[in-house]
């Protein structure tokens, strides 16, 4: 029986080094390539890798990986396209259902869209998009008469509705908005001129 030549035997063993050898951990970079020029393409001005992250000890990967994947979210897109600013990445801590033990364990890319913040929550090690919700202000300025924000949710389908008064601000399913209140993305816009939330934990999740 003839011995294999030691280059075959080298390759074969590359080849397995290659392919299965890994410790199974969690290990990006950021945003690939076409995934940078794509995010680029859909949100113009929008630099990834210059957005805080609040709580970088409980990440797993980065700021710019998890951004990457909440900008391919449709909700995103659509808020950043009519006037949203990207605020932070942060994992947001607040009541969880019994059901889900992870809850409180992804982090959410944060968008200021007036005074109302949509979080989109994000899984790290598989790269989606797991939810979004919007984040309204909990107090209002006492020094201003201003109309107060509240939130519903049809629980038979799941959609959310926020207002701002009597006004809807945006209406939203776990995949897209089905309505958007342009205006109130707009600077010039009266309906606007409310009390920002000051930092995340003075807003009704």
């Amino acid at each position: 029986m003839r011995k294999a030549p030691p280059v075959i035997v080298l390759l074969v063993l590359l080849t397995c080094m290659a392919g299965c050898c890994t410790d199974g951990t969690v290990d990006v970079a950021g945003p690939p390539g076409d995934m940078q020029e794509t995010l680029m393409q859909q949100c113009p001005g929008i630099n990834v890798s210059e957005i805080p992250v609040a709580t970088p000890e409980l990440i797993r990967t980065n700021g710019s990986y998890i951004a990457g994947i909440a900008l391919g979210d449709e909700r995103a897109q659509a808020l950043i396209q009519h006037g949203g600013k990207p605020e932070s990445i942060a994992v947001l801590f607040h009541s969880c259902p019994r059901s889900d033990p992870y809850c409180n364990q992804n982090p959410s890319f944060v968008i200021r869209y007036g005074d109302i913040r949509f979080a989109v929550t994000v899984d790290e090690a598989t790269g989606t998009v797991l939810g979004g919700s919007a984040l309204v202000p909990n107090t209002p300025d006492p020094n201003k008469p201003s109309p107060t924000y509240y939130k519903t949710r049809n629980l038979s389908t799941g959609i959310d509705t926020v207002y701002l008064g009597d006004v809807p601000i945006m209406t939203y399913n776990g995949t897209s908005f089905l309505y958007l209140n342009e205006s109130y993305g707009n600077p010039t816009g009266t309906v606007t001129d409310t009390a920002p939330a000051e930092n995340l934990s003075d807003l009704i999740v």
